[in-house]
């Protein structure tokens, strides 16, 4: 089903990707996927739990796309929950939205887990200041673009 996203992943992993791997020890347990879910408050579409099992996590041209950690502490910066959680607090995103990365020229990616489609995926979206953009129809759209296009 990834199998394109999984090829591009590998053709970029020189310059653009450096993700971990399955056997990674940042691959998340099934206990940690659901606490993260009850967490969010939300099911995790199957892209992006593909995703974290496959990869663990890690960057696209150096901005962190976030991940489930083995544990979640307040040094857990990089964590989808403790993210989602700062931003929700700080009012910049809504309490349905799952922050999933942000960079250094202010813009924050989320999902929209309001607008749920047939296949339990959510719509990414690309907000900087006030101005909010649909990005991608779902997770692993969201990467394919960042990976192929980091600036668009």
């Amino acid at each position: 089903m990834f199998d394109k996203l999984a090829s591009l992943i590998s053709d970029h992993s020189d310059d653009a990707v450096e993700f971990g791997d399955a056997s990674c020890d940042l691959s998340p347990t099934d206990e940690r996927v659901a606490e993260t879910e009850e967490l969010l408050g939300c099911k995790l579409p199957i892209s992006y739990l593909w995703f974290v099992r496959n990869y663990g996590g890690g960057e696209v041209y150096g901005e962190e796309i976030y991940s489930i950690y083995p544990v979640l502490s307040e040094k857990s910066v990089g964590d989808i929950v403790y993210q989602t959680r700062w931003w929700r607090e700080k009012g910049l995103v809504e309490r349905t939205d799952i922050v999933v990365s942000s960079n250094d020229f202010g813009e924050v990616f989320y999902m929209d887990t309001s607008k749920k489609n047939a296949d339990g995926e959510y719509p990414v979206c690309v907000k900087a200041g006030k101005i909010v953009q649909k990005y991608a129809n779902r997770f692993d759209e969201f990467l394919s673009k960042r990976i192929e296009n980091p600036n668009g």
